[in-house]
């Protein structure tokens, strides 16, 4: 027995924040984190040269029975939230 609506249509994305599909009460957690060359340890003020190597990790904490993958498309570093000035450190849907 199938409830719902059933299509073969492709699924379109909403764009609507997971919390809120998912249920009320769940948080979910982004971690955004940036490791030494060796990927051994964490790097808590990291400072970069443009064009050298940066090793990150995006990760979201959640219920173990839900299991969450994140997809990073675009990343940018600026010197402040409302910058003008901006370089891509990932692009092109990663």
């Amino acid at each position: 027995c199938r409830t719902g609506s059933v299509s073969s249509r492709a699924v379109q994305p909403a764009w609507v924040p997971f919390g809120s599909t998912v249920a009320q009460r769940r948080r979910l957690r982004f971690a955004l984190d940036v490791y030494d060359s060796t990927w051994s340890s964490r790097l808590h003020q990291p400072s970069y040269s443009l064009g050298e190597l940066i090793n990150l990790e995006a990760s979201v904490s959640t219920d173990p029975r839900l299991p969450l993958r994140v997809f990073v498309d675009e990343c940018v570093a600026s010197p402040g939230a409302t910058a003008r000035l901006k370089y891509r450190v990932i692009a092109d849907n990663g």
